[in-house]
């Protein structure tokens, strides 16, 4: 599963769009404060996105990620920020030291394509966080408008000489969605397939308590406005027992 995931995103790296994902200063701002001054770890940190703009505000980041061309780029945006990387499977990963965070943004948690990782990864979590530390998911919730569980064909984009889509088949039974994403253009078609294990809300609760969590709060966004039901994404804030300093004010 590494080896399979390494090949796919170092097919990504060049062509993966960022900006897609939204301005990351404002997740950046809210992670720096559950940091409370402590180093911070990110699963899946892809080019830096999220930690370059941790790092300025102070904090050391630590990044897991699978693909070497991902990381080769993060290496040439990195400057002298404290920013450092480890080529892991985060879903089995063992660290020196602990740290005050934990992270994973962009539903990159629903890469892992079996309960088994998933739990894997939070168990993992739970040992790389000091006492009283903090687990930050971030993921699109399953049904809504953002995750629609049914197979289909999704326009993403239609650009000059260039067109996007996703070809989706929706496995209930398994909570899988596969999807085929389509680059068509004149120099030709590229194909590439991602298997994600959607999670709701109540089976996330349930595996991050097995791994010794907490559930803090629920927002809705990184403004920090209280989760509703019906809404297209959560960030979930989990905590593991003892004490750290840093609150968790409203936006």
């Amino acid at each position: 599963m590494f080896d399979q995931d390494a090949m796919l995103w170092d097919e990504w790296a060049d062509t993966y769009n960022e900006k897609s994902l939204g301005p990351a200063a404002p997740v950046a701002a809210v992670l720096a404060e559950l940091a409370a001054g402590g180093p911070a770890l990110e699963l899946g940190i892809g080019m830096g996105r999220v930690a370059l703009p941790l790092a300025r505000h102070g904090v050391p980041v630590t990044g897991l990620d699978v693909s070497t061309k991902m990381v080769r780029h993060l290496a040439e945006r990195t400057g002298d920020l404290p920013v450092d990387y480890r080529l892991a499977d985060m879903a089995s990963f063992t660290l020196p030291g602990r740290h005050t965070l934990v992270y994973v943004v962009a539903s990159t948690f629903y890469l892992l394509a079996s309960a088994e990782r998933q739990q894997g990864c939070l168990n993992c979590c739970g040992r790389a966080l000091m006492a009283g530390g903090r687990l930050v998911v971030e993921a699109s919730v399953p049904g809504s408008a953002a995750l629609p569980l049914e197979s289909g064909v999704i326009p993403r984009a239609v650009d000059e000489g260039v067109a996007k889509l996703s070809i989706v088949l929706h496995e209930a039974q398994t909570q899988l969605l596969h999807s085929q994403e389509v680059r068509l253009s004149a120099d030709g078609t590229s194909l590439r397939k991602v298997t994600r294990r959607y999670v709701h809300l109540d089976e996330l609760d349930q595996m991050a308590a097995f791994a010794g969590f907490t559930l803090e709060a629920r927002y809705n966004g990184w403004d920090r406005t209280p989760y509703e039901d019906g809404q297209e994404r959560h960030i979930s804030v989990y905590s593991v027992p003892g004490q750290l300093g840093g609150g968790l004010g409203e936006g």
